[in-house]
């Protein structure tokens, strides 16, 4: 009885810390508080640059339209108000025939342009930063896409007004369009006279209405570029393995410019009317602003704003506690240490008899399963769902709506497959869990080898949730007794610090994987969900052994309550 109460007190705290560190996990993923507008004269306030919102976004802009007339002359009006003296560049530009290669083919040749631009100048250096928003939009008012990114710009030139002057320039960038293919930025770089003076880049866009601001782009080499951002930004959000984001900055990128691009990009029903007022999040809004408004007090003051051009780096959050980031030159070096240790485990397994080659071959195998389960049952779902429910129907940039919703059914669904299988190899063919565990380990290096090698920037997402995995593994087994029927409280931490490890890192890789994934290719966050699970065997294997069914029955059953809120609801 004392054996039993222990086995199941161990169970309700593996699953009180993971559950806990879950949901920390997630709250990582969402933007900050918006800041009131009372808040400090100095300082980014969303409600604030929410008034400008309201002022622009009343319905569609493409150039030459009264709404983008009515837009542009507001925008000059306020950059007056704050003491500066806007200019419009007006001409027509042609995108460049190499360019629009890269752009994509929905690009218009030729374009009439109509930017807005103005300048803070620098007390010493007339070396500037370039801030950019587009001031276009289309099939909608565009109050996220992009009057937002130019509410931004004004409430940061405001607050920097503010404030005491910075040591470099600052120049705003209002384009238009930039929805046609980024005529306006070409029509800068081409054209207008300041552009000698740029050193650093820095674009706010949204392809969504709402989410964290995420650094989706960088131009190449940035490693002084991230070095510099964790310095200046608190609120930084980004890793090594987004993808490049879709804005004005790939003409800046392309003709040789250093800097950054921010964009927030959940729930993609950009140029549609569903992109007004009543759908702002200001709380991506802050989000925003706290990256403008840093970075260009930040490099503002730099002595020089000249960038090295330094190799790229692995980086990536953890929690709210700032950005992790190290040189991509240490990746092998890493891989070949978790070579090693997983060697040294392997070995001490076998030494201690409590592994096998056949039962870490089963363990691989349970695991291949799950991979392969997991995204087609994912897929064959979504494929049943919008055939049944005519709201997904409809997508939005390749993404359905309701992407929280779906994301828990799926999730729950590779759980419950993925715990099934743990639990049929248990019983069927009496695999031991260190077999298992193992198992799964082995298979995950492989994994990350092939990641270190061909995609060192994202293997962080793999890398440092194996080792830790693998070293509490090594552990229990070299503290393994005979006799031994429940792990120890040793065992255990080591254990939970491996859960943490891998939910911390790996969960928002799930989630954002999914929103930037499009709805019928669900393939990379459920193998990414799946990889987290085989990073778990051992704590899964603790919540199930009081009742071996309960977990794979529970997360079966959520999926289908959330199934039937989708289909119903």
């Amino acid at each position: 009885m004392k054996a039993s109460r222990k086995v199941t007190l161990q169970a309700a705290v593996v699953l009180l810390v993971m559950a806990a560190t879950v949901f920390l996990t997630m709250d990582q993923t969402l933007p900050p508080d918006a800041l009131p507008a009372s808040t400090a004269a100095t300082e980014f306030s969303a409600e604030r640059a929410i008034e400008h919102i309201e002022a622009i976004a009343q319905e569609p802009r493409l150039v030459g339209e009264p709404g983008f007339e009515a837009a542009r002359d507001y925008v000059i009006g306020e950059l007056t108000r704050l003491g500066l003296a806007p200019e419009i560049q007006s001409t027509q530009i042609t995108i460049p025939g190499d360019l629009r290669l890269t752009l994509g083919p929905y690009v218009t040749p030729s374009q009439e342009v109509e930017n807005v631009v103005a300048r803070m100048e620098g007390s010493e250096s007339q070396e500037a930063i370039l801030l950019v928003a587009h001031l276009d939009s289309i099939g909608g008012p565009g109050a996220t896409d992009d009057a937002s990114g130019v509410a931004v710009l004004l409430e940061t030139a405001r607050a920097l007004l503010a404030g005491p002057p910075l040591r470099n320039t600052v120049l705003l960038l209002f384009t238009a369009p930039e929805e046609t293919g980024t005529h306006g930025a070409v029509a800068f770089l081409l054209e207008h006279p300041w552009r000698h003076d740029v050193r650093m880049v820095i674009n706010f866009d949204a392809g969504g209405l709402t989410g964290p601001s995420e650094l989706t782009n960088t131009s190449p080499d940035n490693g002084w570029l991230i070095r510099e951002l964790a310095r200046a930004n608190p609120f930084a959000f980004g890793s090594s393995s987004s993808g490049a984001g879709d804005s004005d900055f790939n003409s800046f990128k392309f003709y040789g410019f250093s800097g950054y691009a921010f964009d927030y990009s959940r729930d993609r029903r950009i140029h549609t009317p569903f992109d007004n007022l009543d759908n702002l999040n200001p709380s991506s809004i802050q989000h925003q602003g706290y990256h403008a408004l840093y970075l260009t007090r930040h490099f503002g003051n730099l002595a020089s704003l000249q960038d090295p051009r330094e190799p790229s780096p692995v980086y990536f959050n953890v929690l709210r506690l700032g950005l992790v980031h190290y040189p991509a030159t240490w990746v092998i070096p890493i891989t070949l240490l978790g070579a090693l240790v997983l060697a040294g485990v392997l070995a001490l397994g076998f030494r201690r008899r409590c592994l096998t080659y056949r039962g870490i071959g089963r363990g691989a195998l349970v695991l291949t399963v799950s991979l392969v389960t997991a995204p087609l049952a994912a897929r064959l779902l979504w494929a049943a769902l919008s055939g049944l429910v005519p709201k997904y129907q409809v997508t939005y940039f390749g993404h359905a709506v309701d992407e929280p919703l779906l994301l828990t059914i799926f999730t729950s669904m590779a759980l419950a497959l993925t715990t099934t299988w743990i639990v049929l190899i248990q019983r069927v063919r009496k695999v031991g869990l260190a077999d298992l565990t193992l198992g799964a380990l082995a298979l995950l290096f492989l994994v990350m080898v092939g990641l270190s090698i061909a995609s060192p920037e994202e293997s962080y997402g793999i890398t440092w949730p194996f080792l830790a995995s693998l070293l509490a593994a090594g552990y229990w087994i070299a503290s393994m007794k005979e006799d031994q029927d429940s792990f120890s409280a040793a065992q255990l931490s080591g254990l939970l610090v491996a859960a943490v490890v891998a939910i911390v890192i790996l969960v928002p890789s799930v989630y954002m994987s999914f929103t930037g994934s499009a709805t019928d290719d669900l393939f990379m966050p459920m193998t990414t969900a799946v990889v987290t699970l085989g990073l778990l065997i051992p704590q899964l294997h603790l919540l199930t052994r009081p009742h071996p069914w309960w977990l794979p029955v529970a997360a079966g059953l959520s999926a289908v309550v959330l199934l039937g809120v989708a289909l119903f609801g």
